[in-house]
């Protein structure tokens, strides 16, 4: 019964670390596009959705910026076409107009 105790709380103990999202912070050059309700970070090989405040981004639609934010495990390397979603973390404008 002691073993099996000891197995039981190893497992109970390990579980929350394999359950833990992996999260990669990345910094990233743009423009920020709104398309049908969605922000989109366009870089020059990618496409990002951007997760974060409506009311910041949306000042941000349009211009060219810089980007923190964390990309999910695994995601950061999806195929190209492939939407990667971007949690933003900071925002800087670097131009007021995409280029």
């Amino acid at each position: 019964m002691r073993k099996a105790s000891i197995v039981l709380l190893v497992l109970l103990l390990l579980v929350p670390c394999v359950s833990q999202d992996s999260k990669h912070s990345v910094t990233l050059a743009g423009c920020v596009m709104s398309v049908n309700g969605e922000f989109h970070l366009l870089t020059h090989d990618k496409t990002y959705i951007l997760k974060g405040k409506h009311d910041t981004l949306l000042g941000y639609t349009g211009k060219q910026v810089e980007v923190v934010g964390t990309t999910d495990s695994g995601s950061a390397s999806s195929p190209q076409g492939v939407a990667v979603v971007l949690h933003v973390v900071k925002l800087k404008k670097v131009a007021d107009f995409c280029q």
